[in-house]
């Protein structure tokens, strides 16, 4: 079936077919998602490329096994292209999942790519002091330099969506991104960038809800 719908059809509308397939609104990317998995045999978790595979994309129409090499590369362009991947506020893993050609296509996610979501918290509590522990500290500017390194591996004009909550201390926190951000001008200059703080409470993005590239030239 797979091999007379390359045959027949064209491109636009094979297109069609792989968007019902494989495109995904809010593909969740955390660091579990590129962990070993557990061989059935040992009993013990190791990387196995079809094993993980077979996790993360059990239909059958994902398996080169069952299609051709075309459907396979096409169908895995079409899902890094027109899906939406969140990222949560793990350093490293935008990066890692932008520059691994997992899908083992021949081609990096960054090049296809045009769609993503990275959300984290302005406040982090740990147990270093009683104040950061009852009552939270401004999180670390290093810390969301490793959330955000990655945005740089996108092409020109990828849609980028930045959501903060700042657990109502909107004006600080608001501050502290703004001048992080200022600081990756150049990157986030030629991406269609959006800052939101604290969307769906009582400010729904308020002042930085903004296209980047507007706010600043």
């Amino acid at each position: 079936l797979t091999s007379r719908l390359l045959d027949k059809l064209p491109r636009e509308v094979r297109d069609m077919i792989y968007q019902h397939l494989s495109t995904r609104s809010n593909e969740l990317i955390e660091r579990e998602h590129f962990r070993t998995t557990l061989d059935p045999v040992t009993k013990l978790y190791s990387y196995d490329y079809n094993r993980w595979k077979s996790q993360h994309f059990p239909a059958h129409y994902w398996s080169t096994h069952y299609t051709p090499p075309q459907f396979h590369q096409e169908l895995v362009e079409n899902y890094y292209r027109t899906s939406t991947f969140v990222f949560g506020d793990e350093p490293g893993v935008l990066k890692r999942f932008l520059t691994t050609d997992e899908m083992r296509i021949g081609m990096l996610p960054a090049v296809l790519v045009r769609r993503v979501e990275i959300g984290f918290g302005a406040v982090s509590y740990h147990r270093g002091s009683f104040g950061a522990y009852m009552f939270g500290v401004p999180r670390s500017g290093e810390r969301v330099r490793g959330v955000l390194d990655g945005l740089e591996e996108l092409g020109s004009g990828a849609r980028v969506v930045i959501r903060v909550g700042t657990q109502g201390r909107d004006g600080e926190a608001r501050d502290d991104v703004s001048g992080l951000l200022e600081g990756m001008g150049g990157v986030l200059g030629r991406l269609e960038v959006r800052v939101l703080v604290d969307e769906g409470g009582e400010g729904k993005g308020k002042g930085m809800g903004e296209d980047w590239r507007a706010m600043h030239g």
